[in-house]
């Protein structure tokens, strides 16, 4: 431990105002020399540092190593004792004053004392710099908002991001400066993913019969179009034919690659419709940011495993499965690991071990990684199969007589070849509050008939009267009612009345006045009223 005392000499004293006139800080260092050398400083690094007013006999300081602080106390401080040099110095700067600089990270602590002997203890701890750290998170990461603090042998990195890839990012940067990082940053903003997935098995050979083959009329997988004000594609006529002898695209005009949405979700409606698709699964699943979620419909086939011991039973999941592993990178934008799978048991696979027959499987399966953005739609396709279909038509008894059969029967094999196509699209989704849940719901707003509106009536269902509280007859919500000249009330949500504009279902308490914004101003005013009985 150092410790330090210092008084006061008349005759230095009076060198130092000779000699620096300017300098008015008594003289209060253990010796002449030492004294007439710091005065400058002293005033300098007063001028520089922040004032800290020690008050409580005990208190507690937290400063950057490399910076400085005035520690003021109200009566003359006569001594000072530091107990680690190494890690905090201390300089006096008046009666009352003493300057602390941090030398190197670490903790320590100064005493002070009082013309009345009255002993004051500060605990001080000296942080590493992280300014310089933060200030370059702050440029690479503008979007995040994080803070970095200094540990004796690390630091501690904690704040918040949008985007999942920032957070590898922002530890890294730190790990430049710091051998150990703790990682307390927290990603905001949505994180979970609804998933609409389509699994379905194309009929090439039957799109080949009707006219459609994707592949000849695309080979490279990617639909484009010409668009331009005046029109697509102007061909100019032959002198000679009068026939379009070259294609001339325009100046102006804007390509477009990509089939639209709309036209694709048709053309699969289409396609099922004309028994060209078969849907095998159609599932939503909902995941978590980073946590895997799995879809699966089909079954297990036991099969028998002989061993020493005996023969046991396993079991082999068969069927249509989906894996996802979804990442939220950023606002909008999804990482999406997928692996979709059809399997289905095969007995030509199969295998006969010792008298037991295990079976065989057949399985189709993609596993990829996309990034895009929210509602846009994955399609992967290529996942193909050929199968042998054969069908007989004959007449009834006779196409089964032998030898004469032949003439009355008709037997076709036709070898089809199934592709796989799968579509997901994922949707950033939230859970709803209470209050944002609509009253009634699928399958309330009706009921089962009585006997007298199903055999009289024939009706098959009728309004449910009771379906929610807020439901008018009909048992659909009801808003507040209008009122004005012209009007009257409305026994059903959403009708419009003369002069109003349509019913408002928002809860409004009665004699509330509804802003033009939203409703059409009759007189003075539209005035809400509680719902009708």
């Amino acid at each position: 431990m150092i410790y330090k005392r210092y008084t006061a000499h008349a005759a230095i004293c009076l060198l130092l105002f000779v000699a620096a006139p300017a300098a008015t800080t008594p003289c209060l260092a253990q010796g002449g020399a030492a004294a007439g050398a710091n005065a400058g400083g002293m005033l300098a690094s007063t001028s520089a540092g922040v004032n800290y007013n020690v008050t409580q006999p005990v208190e507690r300081l937290e400063m950057i190593v490399k910076s400085s602080r005035i520690l003021t106390l109200d009566k003359r401080v006569p001594r000072f004792q530091v107990h680690n040099e190494q890690i905090l110095g201390a300089t006096p700067v008046s009666q009352n004053q003493i300057q602390v600089h941090g030398k190197t990270p670490g903790t320590t602590q100064l005493n002070l004392w009082d013309a009345d002997d009255q002993l004051y203890t500060v605990d001080i701890v000296v942080l590493a710099d992280a300014r310089e750290v933060e200030g370059i998170l702050g440029t690479q990461l503008p979007l995040a908002s994080l803070r970095v603090t200094p540990l004796n042998k690390g630091a501690i990195v904690s704040g918040t991001v949008t985007n999942v890839d920032d957070v590898d990012r922002a530890v890294l940067i730190v790990e430049q400066f710091y051998a150990n990082v703790v990682n307390n940053i927290r990603v905001v903003g949505v994180q979970q993913v609804l998933l609409h997935t389509k699994i379905m098995e194309v009929s090439r050979t039957k799109l080949r019969d009707v006219g459609i083959d994707w592949s000849l009329r695309n080979p490279g997988g990617i639909d484009g179009y010409v668009s331009a004000p005046g029109g697509l594609i102007n061909a100019p006529a032959s002198p000679l034919t009068g026939s379009p002898t070259a294609i001339a695209f325009q100046a102006d005009a804007r390509t477009t690659f990509g089939l639209g949405s709309y036209n694709f979700e048709a053309l699969i409606k289409a396609l099922r419709q004309n028994d060209l698709i078969k849907v095998l699964a159609e599932p939503t699943v909902v995941a978590t940011h980073g946590r895997p979620a799995r879809f699966i419909v089909g079954g297990k086939v036991p099969y028998l495993v002989p061993s020493q011991q005996g023969v046991t039973v396993n079991y082999e999941e068969f069927g249509t499965s989906v894996d996802f592993l979804p990442f939220v990178v950023g606002p909008g934008r999804i990482r999406l690991e997928v692996r979709p799978e059809v399997s289905e048991p095969d007995p030509s696979r199969g295998l006969t071990l010792d008298g037991t027959s295990v079976p065989g499987f057949r399985s189709r399966y993609v596993e990829t990684a996309v990034e895009m953005q929210a509602g846009q739609t994955l399609a992967i396709a290529g996942l193909l199969q050929n199968r042998v279909e054969s069908s007989t038509a004959a007449v009834p008894f006779l196409g089964e007589l032998p030898y004469i059969g032949t003439a009355f029967r008709r037997v076709s094999e036709t070898e089809n070849e199934i592709e796989l196509l799968i579509l997901v699209t994922p949707e950033l989704v939230d859970a709803m509050d209470p209050h944002e849940v609509p009253p009634g719901g699928p399958g309330l707003n009706s009921t089962t008939p009585s006997d007298c509106e199903m055999i009289i009536k024939g009706h098959i269902e009728v309004p449910a009267y009771n379906a929610c509280n807020d439901c008018v007859d009909g048992g659909f919500p009801a808003g507040p009612m209008l009122e004005g000249s012209g009007m009257y009330e409305a026994g059903m949500h959403g009708v419009e009345v003369q002069g109003a504009g349509p019913v408002y279902s928002q809860e409004l308490p009665a004699g509330a006045v509804v802003p033009q914004s939203q409703g059409t101003v009759v007189g003075q005013g539209v005035t809400v009223l509680s719902p009708a009985e």
